[in-house]
This record gives structure tokens, C-alpha cells and sequence, in this order.
């Protein structure tokens, strides 16, 4: 970990090792060089440029490598438009320290060409493509592993022999009726990396809003106001904890009956929850005593 720090440092020293003069055309006016001024269009550049390049080319006959290559350096510093702004952002605040000069120029010259919410979004939808290909894949996988097993022949046989139909057709009849859970099921749309994201995103604002609306709509649930039955399944919800998955399987009726949103309700709850598992744990114990004393037995 201390290496990186020191190479860290080796790289800011390296880059503001150079006077941000070196960056543009040393202790001389790019413009000038030119012979423009200040904020001159690229057109003006590039024409400055050659005719400049006839006059003081080395291959001329009245040539001046020198001066020639000041201009060049000029010529590169204005025709590029990153460098250009980093350059008369220099000029209009000379006084201003080398390391803002140098952090505004890399700024400049090395900031992404692409919107970086163009990129995120691609990559995040490429990234679902994959995901739900490679999700199909693993469910196909493992499809095949039941096909193979004995169970699902020996079911395939003995349907085939009770009907008329194919085998291929009986193997398609029996597949409907297998169930892949897990991470080997069959992807959902709600899974896909870019609806999933999506959904969290909605679930916040939602979230908001709905803590809102119960606090100044319902007024905390002691408004005369009746409750919609989707907020008392969603208030329910969130008091217990629930994810909107597992929820789907639980006993909601059950449970949104209880009005859990009033306290002295949610406390005889959690109180019932307790003694629950307070009995399920001495039973279990039992039963493991139990199984102990019976080892002991056998030994």
C-alpha cells in the first residue's frame, strides 16, 4: 500500500516538475507567433499557419528553423480546441499558481471525449444483454442435468407408454411441470441489471413519497381518512421488513389485518414473535437433549 502512495507522488511530482510554459510555447506568445490575436477562429489559425510555413520553412531558401519551429508549436497549441481553452484560461489569469494551471489543462486536454452517462448507461444495458443471455444459458444447463437424471426418464418411459404421444412430446409435457429455483431458474424481467436498477431508483422516490403522504396524508395512521388497502399492505411492509419478494409468499391478509401501523398493535406483535421463538427454541433444545441421551444409549 506504501509503494502506491510513492508512486503516487512520483507521478504529481513529474507532471508539476514542468513549468506550465512548457505546455504552451515557453516564455512566448502563441498568438503572437502567429501574428493573431486573442480568441482568432481555427480558419485564421490554420491560413496564418501556412503562410507562415512558406516564409520561414527550413527547406525555403530565406528559412528559419528556429522561428519555424516556435510556430509549429504555436500552431499545435491553437489548432487543437482543448488545448486553445486551457491556453487562454492561462492567459487571462497569469497570476494564478502552477498547480491550478496544470490541473485546469489536464483538465482540459484529457476530459472524456464521450458523455459519461452515455457510457454508463451503454455499458449497463450491454452488461444486462449479457446477463440474461448467460442466465438462459445456466437455465438450459440445467435442464439438461434433469433430463439425464433416472427419475425423469423412468417418469418420460412410463407416460410415454400410457399415451400416444411422442416421446419428444411427452419430454416437452414433462418439462413444464419442473420448477428451477435459485439462481439456475429461468430469468425474470424484474432481474435484469438495468430494470432492477431502475426499480431501486423508483423504490427511493417511492419510499419518499409514501413516508410523506403517511405523515401529513394519514396523519402517522391516525387520520379519520380511510387507508387504501395497497398502503396498508406497503405500510405493513416496511414495518416488519419484509422484501417484495418474500412478501408475495407470507400471509398478507393476515397480516394487514392486525393494523400493525398502530403501536400498541405492533407491540402485541413483536410480543407474540417473541414467545415464539422463545418456544421454538426450547423445543428444539429438548429434542437435542434428547437425541444426546439416546447417543449416549448407543454407545
Amino acid at each position: 500500500m506504501k509503494y502506491s502512495y510513492i508512486i503516487f507522488f512520483c507521478i504529481i511530482y513529474t507532471c508539476l516538475s514542468y513549468s506550465i510554459k512548457d505546455k504552451f510555447c515557453g516564455d512566448d506568445n502563441c498568438y503572437q507567433l502567429l501574428f493573431l490575436k486573442k480568441g482568432a477562429q481555427q480558419s485564421e489559425i490554420r491560413k496564418q499557419f501556412r503562410e507562415l510555413s512558406r516564409t520561414f520553412h527550413p527547406d525555403k531558401n530565406e528559412g528559419n528553423q528556429s522561428q519555424y519551429v516556435k510556430i509549429v508549436q504555436a500552431y499545435e497549441v491553437l489548432s487543437n480546441e482543448e488545448t486553445k481553452t486551457a491556453y487562454d484560461e492561462y492567459l487571462e489569469n497569469p497570476n494564478r499558481s502552477e498547480f491550478y494551471h496544470h490541473y485546469r489543462y489536464y483538465q482540459q486536454v484529457y476530459h472524456p471525449q464521450t458523455n459519461p452517462y452515455i457510457v454508463v448507461s451503454v455499458s449497463t444495458l450491454l452488461l444486462s444483454i449479457i446477463q440474461y443471455v448467460a442466465r438462459i444459458g445456466m437455465y438450459k444447463n440445467a435442464i439438461g442435468r434433469v433430463m439425464e437424471t433416472t427419475h425423469f426418464k423412468k417418469v418420460v418411459n412410463e407416460r410415454q407408454k400410457e399415451s400416444n404421444m411422442s416421446k419428444e412430446e411427452v419430454i416437452q409435457e414433462t418439462l413444464k411441470e419442473v420448477k428451477i429455483t435459485g439462481a439456475w431458474s429461468y430469468p425474470k424481467f424484474e432481474e435484469i441489471w438495468v430494470i432492477a436498477i431502475l426499480h431501486f431508483i423508483y423504490s427511493i422516490f417511492y419510499r419518499l413519497y409514501f413516508t410523506l403522504k403517511w405523515k401529513y396524508y394519514y396523519k402517522d395512521g391516525k387520520a379519520q381518512r380511510e387507508i387504501s388497502e395497497k398502503d396498508q399492505e406497503y405500510k405493513t411492509q416496511i414495518l416488519l421488513g419484509i422484501s417484495k419478494s418474500r412478501w408475495e409468499s407470507v400471509d398478507k391478509e393476515s397480516l394487514v389485518s392486525r393494523q400493525l401501523w398502530i403501536p400498541e398493535n405492533m407491540s402485541e406483535f413483536n410480543e407474540e414473535q417473541r414467545l415464539k421463538q422463545e418456544e421454538y427454541i426450547q423445543q428444539h433444545s429438548n429434542k437435542y437433549k434428547q437425541y444426546k441421551r439416546f447417543q449416549k444409549k448407543m454407545q
